[in-house]
């Protein structure tokens, strides 16, 4: 069982931990995300572990992922994880995970693993920005935490663990450039994590739901107080290879608000330009009732 533990005792890899009850059955303990409610990256990472449990082809490497998160998680108990197999073909394994708490569905994810085949490639020129190490404010996501609250008082990942610099200011409000709200960080797991494909995929999936909300508000941080904000769906698609230990590049942009909803997408690029995953995410962001 995983309990929550110190910025100075915890590791991340514990953030991933799954006790397997049954042969597709798994169960999992998530810290704080916002007061009262677990983190939705941290539910997404295991909900993907327990589906990888499941694939016993060992040439099959997660390449997509979709989920909803239909009610929050609440950190202080266990969460069950129920996987199906609807299918396992000659390239592909589909699956289907619940993440359970009290009787009640509150994360419903459907994830594909794949061979790697032969096929054209091409991809979008990573953007050429500051390097990280000329950058030395850690981004903390005050306005998940509440303003003056200590990270380890929510069991929330410290900068022990992660790094998160943000390239553009995090005080202001995204500003429109040709057209369009951009937002680029640098982030990295700092503990050494196994070269796993599979822990990799969750580790980056972890890291895609840190920022998403906060960039489809950003437009419009003048209105946040004033606004109900979750994230609604969420969906991943792996590229390459993936090292979390080292720096990757998250590109992030939000096109469109509207009905009370709000869209980021984001790019992650390793240090040697590849893109090596996709993400895109929409969010609730209502004027509260």
């Amino acid at each position: 069982m995983v309990q929550g533990a110190g910025a100075g005792s915890e590791k991340f890899i514990d953030r991933l931990a799954l006790e397997q009850i049954d042969r597709d059955i798994f169960t999992g303990h998530c810290h704080s995300g916002a007061p009262l409610r677990a983190y939705g990256g941290q539910i997404a990472a295991q909900a993907l572990m327990a589906a990888g449990h499941t694939v016993e082809q060992k040439d099959r490497h997660v390449h997509s992922l979709h989920c909803y998160f239909l009610r929050p998680g609440r950190t202080k108990d266990s969460i069950t994880y129920l996987v199906d197999r609807p299918r396992d073909g000659r390239s592909f394994s589909t699956r289907i995970v619940r993440a359970v708490q009290h009787g009640e569905t509150i994360f419903m994810m459907t994830t594909s693993f794949a061979t790697i085949d032969a096929g054209p490639t091409h991809q979008f020129d990573m953007p050429n920005e500051i390097p990280p190490s000329k950058l030395t404010e850690v981004d903390i996501p005050a306005e998940i935490l509440g303003p003056g609250v200590p990270l380890e008082e929510w069991d929330y990942p410290s900068e022990v663990l992660i790094e998160l610099h943000s390239v553009d200011p995090t005080d202001e409000s995204l500003p429109k450039v040709d057209g369009r709200y951009e937002r680029n960080q640098w982030v990295r797991i700092t503990q050494e994590l196994p070269h796993d494909p599979l822990v990799q995929a969750c580790a980056l999936t972890y890291l895609s739901d840190m920022s998403m909300v906060r960039v489809a508000t950003a437009p419009h941080r003048d209105e946040r107080d004033s606004l109900q904000r979750a994230s609604i769906d969420h969906a991943v698609w792996f590229h390459g290879p993936i090292d979390v230990n080292r720096w990757l590049l998250f590109t992030q942009d939000t096109p469109v608000a509207g009905g009370g909803h709000g869209l980021a997408r984001g790019l992650f690029y390793d240090t040697e330009g590849r893109l090596i995953a996709s993400v895109v995410q929409e969010s609730l962001m209502r004027t509260k009732r």
